[in-house]
Protein backbone atom coordinates (compact mmCIF):
# COMPACT_ATOMS: atom_id res chain seq x y z
CA UNK A 1 0.00 0.00 0.00
CA UNK A 2 1.41 3.69 -0.93
CA UNK A 3 1.46 6.72 1.59
CA UNK A 4 -1.81 8.11 -0.28
CA UNK A 5 -4.13 5.05 0.73
CA UNK A 6 -2.60 4.63 4.05
CA UNK A 7 -3.03 8.39 4.81
CA UNK A 8 -7.04 7.52 3.59
CA UNK A 9 -7.24 4.55 5.10
CA UNK A 10 -6.44 6.24 8.22
CA UNK A 11 -8.95 9.11 7.98
CA UNK A 12 -12.09 6.93 6.77
CA UNK A 13 -13.29 6.75 10.17
CA UNK A 14 -13.24 10.78 10.93
CA UNK A 15 -15.05 10.96 7.16
CA UNK A 16 -17.64 7.85 8.39
CA UNK A 17 -18.32 10.16 11.60
CA UNK A 18 -18.50 13.47 9.63
CA UNK A 19 -20.23 12.88 6.86
CA UNK A 20 -23.89 11.68 7.10
CA UNK A 21 -25.78 12.70 3.88
CA UNK A 22 -25.03 9.79 1.13
CA UNK A 23 -26.80 9.56 -2.29
CA UNK A 24 -26.53 6.50 -3.94
CA UNK A 25 -26.83 6.37 -7.74
CA UNK A 26 -28.11 3.34 -9.42
CA UNK A 27 -29.83 2.12 -5.68
CA UNK A 28 -32.18 -0.62 -6.41
CA UNK A 29 -35.89 -1.95 -4.93
CA UNK A 30 -34.78 -5.10 -5.27
CA UNK A 31 -33.25 -6.56 -1.74
CA UNK A 32 -31.02 -8.99 -4.10
CA UNK A 33 -29.10 -6.42 -5.56
CA UNK A 34 -26.10 -5.28 -4.18
CA UNK A 35 -27.00 -1.56 -4.23
CA UNK A 36 -30.14 -2.53 -2.11
CA UNK A 37 -28.17 -4.43 0.53
CA UNK A 38 -25.55 -1.71 0.59
CA UNK A 39 -28.30 0.87 0.92
CA UNK A 40 -30.01 -0.32 3.75
CA UNK A 41 -26.90 -1.43 5.54
CA UNK A 42 -26.24 2.13 5.35
CA UNK A 43 -29.20 3.30 6.25
CA UNK A 44 -29.39 0.72 9.21
CA UNK A 45 -26.23 2.69 10.20
CA UNK A 46 -27.61 5.83 11.10
CA UNK A 47 -26.91 7.73 7.62
CA UNK A 48 -29.15 9.42 5.72
CA UNK A 49 -29.79 8.27 2.30
CA UNK A 50 -31.02 9.91 -0.86
CA UNK A 51 -31.99 6.53 -3.73
CA UNK A 52 -30.95 8.07 -7.49
CA UNK A 53 -32.90 6.43 -9.70
CA UNK A 54 -35.28 7.75 -12.37
CA UNK A 55 -37.13 4.64 -12.97
CA UNK A 56 -38.31 4.80 -9.23
CA UNK A 57 -40.40 7.08 -7.24
CA UNK A 58 -39.26 5.26 -3.87
CA UNK A 59 -36.81 3.01 -2.79
CA UNK A 60 -36.66 1.43 0.36
CA UNK A 61 -39.29 3.65 1.67
CA UNK A 62 -37.33 7.24 0.93
CA UNK A 63 -38.34 9.69 -2.04
CA UNK A 64 -36.14 8.85 -5.29
CA UNK A 65 -34.37 11.44 -7.13
CA UNK A 66 -33.95 11.16 -10.93
CA UNK A 67 -30.60 13.33 -10.42
CA UNK A 68 -27.87 14.70 -7.78
CA UNK A 69 -29.03 17.96 -8.47
CA UNK A 70 -32.71 17.22 -7.56
CA UNK A 71 -31.63 16.14 -3.82
CA UNK A 72 -32.97 19.21 -1.51
CA UNK A 73 -30.03 18.50 1.00
CA UNK A 74 -26.41 18.71 0.82
CA UNK A 75 -24.66 15.68 -0.31
CA UNK A 76 -21.66 14.61 0.99
CA UNK A 77 -20.92 11.13 0.17
CA UNK A 78 -21.93 10.21 -3.52
CA UNK A 79 -21.90 5.77 -3.89
CA UNK A 80 -22.33 4.75 -7.43
CA UNK A 81 -23.87 1.16 -8.67
CA UNK A 82 -23.69 1.82 -12.62
CA UNK A 83 -22.21 0.32 -15.26
CA UNK A 84 -18.03 1.91 -15.98
CA UNK A 85 -19.17 3.91 -18.97
CA UNK A 86 -22.23 5.91 -17.24
CA UNK A 87 -19.72 6.70 -14.14
CA UNK A 88 -18.24 9.94 -15.47
CA UNK A 89 -21.78 11.40 -15.57
CA UNK A 90 -22.21 10.85 -12.53
CA UNK A 91 -18.96 12.17 -11.11
CA UNK A 92 -19.19 15.24 -12.91
CA UNK A 93 -22.65 15.93 -11.60
CA UNK A 94 -21.07 15.43 -7.76
CA UNK A 95 -18.56 17.78 -8.27
CA UNK A 96 -21.20 20.24 -9.62
CA UNK A 97 -23.50 19.70 -6.55
CA UNK A 98 -20.31 19.97 -4.25
CA UNK A 99 -20.14 16.89 -2.97
CA UNK A 100 -17.68 16.38 -0.73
Amino acid sequence: MNEAQNIINQNIPDILMRLKNIAIVGLSPKPDKTSYQVGAYIKQAGYNVFPVNPNYDNVMNLKCYNTLKEIPEPVDIVNIFRKSEDVLPVVKEAININAK
